[in-house]
């Protein structure tokens, strides 16, 4: 994935990255309980966001405000 294709930035350092779930990722999103092979993941000044890794758009859209987010 090239540097920006996947990852969004919000206000107040809010970042989503579309992540694959392997290694350490699929660890935490697997006690987030996000199964699959990839996610969102959502921070606040390198905090998680929520439980940090969500499935879908839809899951996504429930914590954060899509319409605020920009490309890196």
């Amino acid at each position: 994935m090239g540097e920006g294709a996947g990852s969004w930035t919000g206000p107040g350092g809010l970042r989503v990255r579309a992540v694959r779930l392997s290694g350490a990722h699929r660890v935490l999103a697997e006690r987030a309980g996000v199964l699959g092979h990839s996610a969102f993941l959502v921070t606040r000044n390198g905090a998680l966001v929520g439980r940090g890794y969500y499935p879908s758009v839809e899951s996504l859209a429930e914590v954060v405000d899509l319409a605020e987010l920009h490309t890196r």
